[in-house]
């Protein structure tokens, strides 16, 4: 797999850490793919984002990256999509996985997600390629992870971290509001069983 960085390789080690990691299980894998990322950011930023608002959330967003006709992003997907990788998140995860989702998201100045569980049409697993740069703790824009109604984990947006987490009731989740003028860049979705 020519896009992950090869210390990633050990999937038992991973499904391990996977398993026993608290509120529920997960991975924060930092520099997980390799230089080629780089092309991908510069694709995702080229492309067209539309708001996005409820009351559960705003940020920007493209169309699934399936849609689109960056060669970079398609290639991108191609990958992320292919039997090889699936099966790769598959061992990690201990679920049988058939399908990806993927899209851009941005989320600027006052953007948000508040806590929900994703539970929905088959997703087993969501992921997170974070494509932001120079996030500190105070700019907000924080995966956040709960256990009951209280904050356990906060993973601040850093470029080229991989983060994957099963789907289940007890996956409650947001994205802190973003309280500075840099963008949280992402593509993000589901693995659907």
């Amino acid at each position: 797999m020519g896009w992950v960085n090869v210390r990633y390789s050990d999937t038992a080690g991973l499904n391990a850490q996977f398993k026993r990691a608290s509120p529920f299980p997960h991975l924060v894998l930092p520099d997980f793919f390799t230089a080629r990322i780089l092309g991908v950011e510069r694709a995702l930023l080229r492309q067209n984002f539309v708001e996005q608002n409820s009351d559960l959330f705003q940020f920007e967003q493209t169309d699934d990256v399936s849609e689109l006709s960056d060669p970079v992003l398609r290639g991108f997907h191609s990958f992320f999509s292919s039997d090889e990788f699936l099966l790769f998140i598959s061992q990690i995860t201990g679920k049988r996985l058939k399908s990806i989702d993927m899209s851009g998201f941005i989320y600027d100045d006052t953007d948000y997600l508040l806590p929900h569980d994703d539970r929905l049409e088959g997703r087993k697993i969501a992921y997170i390629v974070n494509l932001s740069r120079n996030f500190t703790r105070a700019d907000g824009g924080a995966l956040q992870f709960f256990k009951g109604k209280e904050v356990v984990k906060s993973i601040v947006p850093s470029l080229n971290t991989f983060s994957i987490f099963e789907v289940s009731k007890k996956s409650v989740h947001q994205v802190e509001e973003v309280r500075s003028g840099k963008k949280r860049v992402t593509l993000a979705g589901w693995f659907h069983g």
